[in-house]
């Protein structure tokens, strides 16, 4: 009995063994020195302007893969758990690509066509060979968010008529002390750029101009391309602002606006000075040329001088309107004008106001005197009246824009909820701010 007792043990033991054995089939225990210690890395967790054109450049990688074996073989895949995979357009591909790595384990990756996706969370799968291993990395794509100097400096490096493209400003941006020699944006604006109420300072532009026949655009942007939308902005010009020796449209804000394009809520503090001996050059507080634009909402305080000068534009084409601006300024030049110099065709002003600190002579008050310039509610501390333009001291235009209120506010503009654009600066003895300034 005893013996049977030991043999019933020993099958009962090998029984279990067997069902050990036959349980652990497909998953081994690992072994040392097995383990795939590959991994993904990104330099910034949020991909936004400046690490898109550094990537674009292949001045930094949008990926890079490290402890990998030597010469080891991948492919990769970029996703998005937005919709059509998170690219903004129908026609846009799934960006893939593959390499290898080097003799270290080590592969630097720059992913073209990230631009190709909607801001979001991304993810990027990463398929190692020689052993298969799928390796998944996330990272946030911010292309529309200008949250520093470099981010701005990229706005249009690769966009060519993008006008879905809305930048939103995240806090504000000071330039270094570096001197331009002409916009600090790469291209157009297309689509929209909203400041949030944000400033960006310290900008210093020292322009040429260009040679004759041929046109410059220069201010913090260059030009707004038909229809796009800049609103919401303050800009703080270094002591040495905007300047130019040379031919071009000039302006502390943007060089230029084309057709259908709208400046809302913003401000310009500083200097732009053109020199008085160059041809064809305008230069205004807010933009140098504007055609069938319109400027709502905007202020410049400063010193604007040029062969062509106006506190907010220079020079404004057919079918143009300034409505609730102000300059308060000094003005210098050959043909000046407290809003703008020159027109040409017909144009709107109306509910603003202008405070000359120093100007040259002859200075139009408000705009040119002429049948197509139509001028409503607005004052000014030196000229000659007009109808529209009401001609008083200083205390008297301030008494009439606290009293002004305006019912028919414009598209897109957010009135104060007692409808009044101006109110008190530092007190009723200094020129009124805007409602939002």
């Amino acid at each position: 009995m005893k013996n049977l007792y030991l043999y019933t043990l020993a099958a009962m033991a090998l029984f279990a063994s067997c069902r050990k054995d036959n349980d652990d089939i497909g998953n081994p225990p690992p072994q040392p020195g097995s383990g795939d210690n590959t991994t993904v890395s990104f330099p910034n967790d949020t991909i936004g302007l400046t690490e898109l054109y550094g990537s674009f450049a292949k001045q930094s990688p949008t990926f890079t893969i490290s402890k990998s074996k030597p010469n080891r073989p991948f492919s990769y895949s970029i996703t998005s758990a937005l919709g059509q995979n998170g690219l903004k357009k129908a026609t846009d591909t799934v960006v893939t690509g593959h390499g290898q790595s080097d003799a270290q384990g080590y592969a630097e990756v720059f992913a073209p066509g990230l631009n190709n996706y909607k801001d979001g969370e991304i993810t990027v799968v990463v398929e190692m060979e020689n052993p298969d291993t799928t390796i998944t990395g996330k990272f946030q794509k911010a292309e529309y968010a200008i949250r520093n100097y470099t981010d701005f400096m990229r706005i249009g490096f690769y966009i060519h008529g993008d006008t879905a493209a809305h930048y939103v400003q995240t806090q504000d941006i000071a330039f270094p002390d570096t001197v331009f020699t002409s916009s600090p944006s790469a291209g157009y604006l297309y689509g929209s750029y909203d400041g949030q109420g944000h400033k960006i300072s310290n900008l210093t532009i020292r322009s040429a101009g260009t040679p004759p026949g041929t046109t410059s655009d220069v201010g913090l942007f260059i030009a707004s391309y038909e229809g796009s939308v800049l609103k919401n902005l303050r800009v703080e010009l270094s002591e040495a602002g905007v300047t130019s020796s040379g031919p071009g449209n000039f302006g502390g804000l943007i060089g230029r606006l084309y057709e259908n394009s709208t400046v809302i809520n913003c401000s310009v503090t500083g200097k732009v000075q053109v020199a008085l001996n160059a041809a064809n050059a305008y230069a205004g507080g807010i933009t140098g040329f504007a055609e069938k634009a319109k400027i709502i909402g905007c202020s410049y305080r400063g010193d604007v001088s040029g062969p062509v000068a106006g506190g907010i534009a220079g020079s404004l084409g057919d079918g143009s309107v300034i409505n609730m601006c102000y300059a308060y300024s000094a003005f210098g030049g050959t043909n000046v004008g407290g809003i703008i110099a020159v027109r040409a065709g017909s144009i709107n002003i109306s509910n603003c106001y202008v405070v000359p600190t120093a100007h040259t002579m002859p200075f139009q008050a408000i705009a040119p005197v002429a049948a197509q310039v139509v001028v409503t509610n607005c004052f000014a501390n030196m000229g000659t009246e007009r109808p529209g333009l009401t001609i008083g001291s200083l205390p008297e235009i301030n008494a009439s824009l606290a009293a002004m209120v305006v019912t028919n506010w414009p598209a897109g503009v957010t009135p104060p909820a007692n409808n009044k654009p101006y109110k008190d600066d530092v007190g009723n003895t200094a020129p009124m701010k805007l409602w939002w300034e």
